[in-house]
């Protein structure tokens, strides 16, 4: 199975690649009025808005750091997949291919020890309710 490798400060995670729509470069974010504070803005995806969560400011309470392996990940929504928002995660530059049974709980990978995470746990559902990113014509 297929995996996107990417960093939240030093941990390691991985998403399965059937969870990702496309990773992006960094873009400059329009800021969100009365956004929770892990959201970092948002951007025209496609000819539309979508809202940008930055994975280290919800765990670690800092912004990631700008960097050119700094990416948005665009993730359908769990609970209605014709939905995609953004996650602003560091390293996210490599896959990483091993099976859902190589995480006990880690696998490892060449950068180090890596954990599986599921956007469901990733994302608190109250946030995921804010950023409910619009439908995906045709995708």
């Amino acid at each position: 199975m297929l995996f996107l490798h990417f960093q939240i400060g030093d941990e390691g995670f991985a998403l399965a690649a059937d969870q990702v729509v496309e990773v992006l470069p960094l873009v400059a974010l329009e800021k969100e009025r009365a956004a929770p504070q892990a959201v970092a803005g948002s951007f025209a995806y496609r000819g539309r808005f979508i809202s940008v969560v930055d994975l280290c400011a919800l765990e670690l309470g800092r912004p990631a750091r700008r960097r050119l392996s700094t990416r948005i990940i665009i993730v359908r929504l769990p609970e209605d997949e014709d939905r995609v928002l953004g996650l602003v995660a560091e390293n996210a530059t490599e896959m990483l291919r091993c099976e859902p049974t190589d995480f006990a709980p880690f696998a490892m990978s060449q950068r180090g020890s890596v954990q599986r995470v599921e956007l469901e746990s990733l994302l608190p559902a109250d946030l995921r309710a804010f950023v409910r990113g619009p439908l995906v014509d045709g995708q």
